[in-house]
């Protein structure tokens, strides 16, 4: 069985070494701080995280984070984009076991009355590593242009926050925006990069499963 740790500002998940996907539904605000490999990205959307392969390899470490954190629900994907069983634990401080109630410790660690705060109260989620960075225009599915149409060829970024494309394998103050063949900007302010992956993942899935109901 698949288990999900956090706790004392710090998400892990072990038990498995197929862990290519993780969707973590969570009450609070956190500051995010990617412990992942560069072959993962990590975004986050509406009190949810989406943690998605962009190359080789698997999950182990998540994520340490600062502020108030609370896992709802969890989904974990394999390397076949299908569901693992996975559980969640919390791992608690000893400094809010002293806060606790002595009626309280015969309880589940995740119904104790501890405040979920690791460090300090943060007023919104943020993600440290806001960029995917070191990617490469022959690597990419669709073409990439210039503002005045030329086709970009080599490294660029995205911003997470946005989707914006731009030149550069890192983002510099000479970076530059990046369009569509239809000259329409990249940048999409509603619609975040982890939410777009996120339904392409579920729409290779799901194919995938319609594929093997045929045989």
């Amino acid at each position: 069985m698949t288990k999900l740790y956090y706790g004392n500002g710090s998400c892990t998940i072990e038990g498995s070494d197929i862990i290519r996907g993780v969707e973590i539904r969570y009450r609070g605000a956190i500051e995010i701080e990617d412990k992942t490999s560069d072959s993962f990205v990590i975004a986050h959307q509406n009190n949810g995280i989406i943690i998605f392969p962009l190359g080789e390899g698997t999950l182990n470490d998540l994520f340490d984070y600062t502020g108030e954190f609370k896992i709802l629900s969890v989904i974990v994907a394999d390397n076949n984009a299908e569901r693992v069983p996975t559980t969640i634990h919390r791992v608690m401080d000893y400094t809010e076991l002293l806060n606790t109630k002595s009626e309280d410790m015969t309880t589940n660690s995740e119904d104790l009355s501890s405040t979920h705060v690791s460090g300090r109260k943060v007023a919104k989620t943020t993600l440290n590593q806001p960029y995917i960075n070191n990617l490469n225009t022959s690597k990419h599915d669709g073409e990439l242009y210039l503002q005045d149409g030329i086709k970009y060829d080599g490294y660029f970024h995205i911003h997470l926050a946005d989707n914006a494309a731009m030149t550069g394998s890192e983002h510099t103050e000479d970076s530059q925006d990046l369009y569509y063949s239809n000259g329409k900007p990249t940048k999409n302010a509603g619609v975040p990069y982890g939410v777009i992956e996120q339904n392409k993942q579920r729409k290779i899935q799901a194919r995938k499963m319609k594929n093997r109901r045929r045989y």
